[in-house]
């Protein structure tokens, strides 16, 4: 058994691709976003258990699909967003003699909050900057199950919570209409 831990060492990069329709002042939309990131941590097993051993959890990439509901003003917006998560996870339970690695695919749940300001607009679209937050809950896993060379399985609890600033180019695919935020 261990303890909880954090992970650390946050850096994400990534891409989205999205579409929004506006309606008078409310907007309507959906997004994709998958990062790269380098989440990490370990902690070594607590007693009674081999005090020895360390656990270690790795995100590698985590990849969300979202709706997203929001309010304009002139070219400001502000939305609220939820969807569904998938992160690519690795967990290492290792001692001085043998290591164990397994990994899965996790879903789970996304919402959040941002705000979006259209920085330049034009008849062909806009450039916008975005400010965002979410928390997404991947829920807990079994790792190692069933347990290899006398590793002992690890029920792991995977959270998130992402604060991310962007750049979107936003096209007016059907009529040069000028996007209001």
């Amino acid at each position: 058994m261990t303890g909880t831990f954090n992970l650390s060492g946050a850096a994400v990069a990534g891409g989205v691709f999205g579409c929004d329709f506006q309606i008078e002042k409310t907007v309507l939309g959906f997004e994709n976003d998958a990062s790269w990131t380098n989440q990490h941590g370990k902690v070594q097993d607590l007693p009674p258990f081999n005090v020895g051993v360390t656990s270690g959890t790795r995100e590698k990439w985590i990849d969300m699909f979202r709706g997203r509901v929001g309010y304009a003003l002139d070219q400001f917006l502000i939305y609220g967003t939820a969807g569904i998560a998938f992160a690519g996870t690795e967990v290492t339970v290792s001692n001085q003699v043998v290591q164990v690695n397994s990994s899965q695919t996790r879903t789970g749940l996304a919402a959040g909050l941002g705000g979006e300001w259209a920085a330049y607009v034009d008849t062909w679209g806009a450039v916008t900057l975005k400010l965002e937050y979410v928390h997404v809950d991947f829920g807990s896993k079994r790792y190692v199950d069933p347990p290899i060379s006398g590793a002992v399985t690890r029920d792991v609890r995977l959270t998130d919570d992402i604060v991310r600033a962007g750049v979107n180019v936003r096209f007016n695919w059907d009529r040069p209409v000028v996007t209001k935020y």
